[in-house]
């Protein structure tokens, strides 16, 4: 659903913002649905059910502590669902499941061309980190 606008960072081309902003409010709306549904009929298509990392860097993206914020509580009832789902293992930290998510966004942002996009996006993450 996002992908374009990664493309387009990755390539460090600007991205429209507007698009983007219209794009996560459209995707989040439908992940508050799936989410408000039993995890039983949770579906696993991506255009019913958006990836909820795209959407945390949607959020970044878009420099939106509100969205960012919104995207981490999708973030946070996933992880515990999947947590339930692996009772025998150990658990891990919701800070670390999205430690791992800003791992892999910032493998699709160049190094030197956007340090300080990279920097300005993890100062915003660990402001919304539990």
């Amino acid at each position: 659903m996002f992908s374009q606008f990664f493309d387009h960072t990755l390539s460090v081309k600007q991205i429209d913002i507007n698009q983007l902003r219209k794009r996560f409010d459209l995707a989040m709306t439908k992940k508050l649905a799936v989410i408000k549904l039993p995890p039983t009929f949770w579906m696993q298509d991506p255009k019913i059910n958006p990836r909820v990392d795209h959407l945390l860097w949607a959020a970044l993206l878009l420099d939106d502590m509100e969205r960012a914020s919104l995207a981490a509580s999708a973030l946070a009832v996933e992880h515990e669902e999947q947590q339930k789902k692996k009772s025998t293992q150990d658990q891990l930290e919701l800070a670390g499941a999205l430690d791992n998510s800003l791992d892999d966004f910032f493998q699709l942002i160049p190094g030197e061309e956007n340090k300080t996009l990279r920097q300005h996006i993890h100062r915003l993450v660990e402001r919304i980190k539990p």
